[in-house]
């Protein structure tokens, strides 16, 4: 068989696997749309908008001003609270819900604790948007001080040689030049949101992620969960086009040859204590507090902990990020392959395309990929449906954006003079590519296998809806022993994810700190 066209079957092979979930759901949402009468979708749908304004506003209000006093002030405590700001990623906002119900609801810790203090309920769309947007801030917050850091020193200094102060400065220069990234960052805050399923389905919120679970899942009404996949892939695509339309219109550029160093504004010991203390307020709720509470609660019900179940969930959970990981970067290195070496303007289209799924809800790329495996298994007859084969083809679907971006990224520094010098000395594009370039990428390829493999691990609907039977990993059985109110039992689970993520982000920010050139 000629090369090009075994190159070509297995592109077409893998673009289908992935691809094929989103087309399924489009496809079958728009004839759903067509021939179903009763549809009951505008709680779901209002549920998951007041969520999302809930989030956003919050999200705006915690990391604009915190990402401004972090790169463009100096204060006591500054370089402690620049390091937890990104923290509370670490915390999926699924166990920041199963915590704070633990500590503020009637019978909680809290009560215990004080007799006078009766508890409260937080099961309501208030707290839910408090809870995810200390969970989320940190998107918008690193992607806001890397645009500030990025625009010119020169406007800084010319408003200051102006007489312009700090806030003057914050408000009509920093925030009007930072718009690209404050877009990306909501951009994806929000996709986090709609994408939420824990926090919705624990406190019984009517949103889209939890409509497809329960009309898959409980009801077994198939026409709706497609009609709710295909709004939200609407949704998404609508987000998608904003974002690009705010960054599209809001270009500034550093000219290359100038080497100006701002100076930093110097706060005074009072506004250094005020900004240090408000800058802690969303790090100690979406971060300290959880981890010290869950902490604690590990040391408490040592006795009580299932460790079977515990050290079974962590296996399948190893198992199934690595798995993961390495299917998304296999991929990852076969499609950053052909986009190198060939000047065809659809692959660069195709690559954008490939990482959409990132954008959908992973209810929803779970509810396609159980189409694509049943007609599968009509086809083959493998039974794919009780294997591992499903549960991974959706976490590459939603995942591969991860891998890819991180490839890419190391791929971009490698000039094309050497696939240049290696022609000329007649070395095929493979040898150049698997002997020359991917050995000094090798850092950007492991740092996309473990972020693909610690995304793995805490991603809960689509192993909900397609594990094996008898398959738990640890974010299932934290959410089933939570289902249950038994969030004491899943613990030591939750407490892991949270020093996985921990790790993960420690590794992220170590990179982005040596690719930043700012000076402090």
């Amino acid at each position: 068989m000629n090369i090009s066209i075994f190159k070509l079957i297995i592109f077409s092979l893998i673009s289908l696997i992935i691809l094929a979930p989103i087309c399924i759901i489009i496809v079958n949402g728009m004839l759903s749309i067509l021939s179903y009468n009763e549809i009951y979708l505008t709680r779901y749908f209002f549920g998951t908008l007041i969520l999302i304004l809930g989030v956003s506003g919050l999200v705006l209000i915690i990391s604009i001003p915190l990402a401004w006093v972090n790169t463009m002030t100096d204060y006591t405590g500054r370089k402690l609270i620049q390091t937890l700001s990104v923290l509370p990623l670490a915390v999926p906002a699924y166990i920041s819900a199963y915590t704070y119900s633990e500590i503020l609801e009637p019978g909680g810790y809290l009560s215990l604790l004080f007799n006078s203090f009766n508890g409260f309920s937080i099961r309501n769309y208030f707290f839910a948007s408090l809870i995810i947007a200390v969970s989320l801030f940190p998107y918008v917050y690193l992607l806001t001080r890397i645009a500030i850091i990025n625009f010119s020193a020169r406007y800084i200094e010319a408003a200051k040689t102006m007489g312009k102060n700090g806030y003057e400065c914050f408000l009509y220069i920093c925030i009007p030049m930072a718009i690209p990234g404050i877009a990306a960052g909501l951009a994806l805050a929000i996709m986090e949101t709609t994408n939420d399923f824990g926090v919705a389905d624990y406190f019984g919120l009517q949103t889209l992620s939890v409509g497809v679970f329960h009309y898959i899942s409980i009801i077994n009404e198939l026409p709706s969960a497609f009609i709710l996949s295909f709004i939200i892939i609407i949704l998404m695509a609508c987000l998608y086009i904003l974002e690009n339309y705010f960054r599209g219109n809001k270009k500034f550029h550093n000219s290359s040859y100038e080497n100006i160093k701002w100076s930093r504004y110097k706060l005074s010991l009072k506004s250094s204590f005020v900004v240090f203390i408000t800058s802690l307020v969303p790090i100690l709720f979406g971060y300290i507090i959880p981890l010290i509470f869950i902490f604690n609660l590990v040391l408490i019900n040592l006795n009580i902990i299932d460790f079977n179940n515990f050290i079974t969930s962590l296996s399948n959970s190893i198992l199934l990020g690595a798995l993961v990981g390495f299917v998304c970067i296999s991929v990852s290195i076969f499609i950053n392959y052909f986009s190198r070496f060939s000047k065809n303007k659809f692959l660069f289209l195709y690559k954008k395309f490939i990482n959409v799924g990132y954008a959908i809800p992973g209810v929803v790329i779970a509810f396609g990929v159980l189409f694509l495996v049943y007609y599968l298994d009509l086809i083959s007859n493998l039974a794919i449906t009780a294997s591992l084969v499903g549960l991974v083809i959706a976490l590459v679907t939603r995942l591969i954006s991860i891998s890819n971006n991180s490839l890419e990224s190391g791929l971009d520094k490698i000039g094309k003079s050497i696939d240049d010098a290696s022609r000329l000395i007649g070395r095929r594009q493979s040898t150049t590519y698997f002997r020359i370039i991917l050995p000094q990428v090798k850092l950007s390829i492991l740092a996309g296998f473990f972020l693909v493999f610690v995304d793995s691990i805490k991603e809960l609907p689509i192993t909900l809806l397609l594990r094996p039977f008898n398959f738990n990993t640890l974010a299932t059985s934290l959410y089933e022993y939570s289902s249950n109110e038994m969030f004491e039992y899943g613990s030591l689970h939750a407490l892991t994810i949270i020093v996985f993520l921990s790790l993960a982000i420690y590794i992220f920010e170590n990179i982005l700190e040596k690719k930043v050139l700012f000076k402090d």
